[in-house]
């Protein structure tokens, strides 16, 4: 039996994972349309910001590590405090408390007062970014 001797060229395995690239942005690109379309958008912002703030937010990362190509599609956003506010979204949140960062006490977009500390009811989650992922099921990518 002869032997075989194979060599390959250097850099190969970076030439293998770059033939999954187009795949990888193709799939990002439809993941980042679903969050967009799905994302909760507040009729009259919140917080001083802009309707659409979050939303805006949504963006694709694209990166390389030591396995290969990769997207992060999200939202940045954050709320004033610097809370991750799109995570609130999906996942929603428990009941807490609210308090004034001052000696004034809180108050609603109309400047009706509630008092330096407010109960919160927590908030239920809103399913944008798990449910845009199901955009992929089924399809075939280039």
């Amino acid at each position: 039996m002869a032997d075989v001797d194979v060599r390959f060229e250097p850099g190969w395995e970076r030439q293998v994972l770059d033939l999954g690239e187009p795949v990888i942005e193709a799939g990002a690109l439809i993941v980042e349309r679903g969050q967009k379309a799905r994302i909760p958008v507040s009729r009259d912002g919140s917080h001083g910001r802009q309707p659409g703030y979050t939303r805006e937010h949504v963006h694709i990362e694209r990166g390389r590590d030591e396995r290969g190509p990769y997207r992060d599609v999200g939202s940045d956003a954050t709320s004033p405090t610097g809370a991750p506010y799109p995570l609130f979204l999906e996942l929603g949140t428990r009941p807490h408390v609210i308090r004034s960062h001052g000696n004034y006490p809180l108050r609603d977009h109309d400047g009706n007062v509630f008092g330096r500390e407010v109960n919160h009811p927590g908030t239920r989650p809103y399913p944008w970014c798990r449910a845009a992922l199901a955009d992929l099921a089924g399809r075939t990518l280039p």
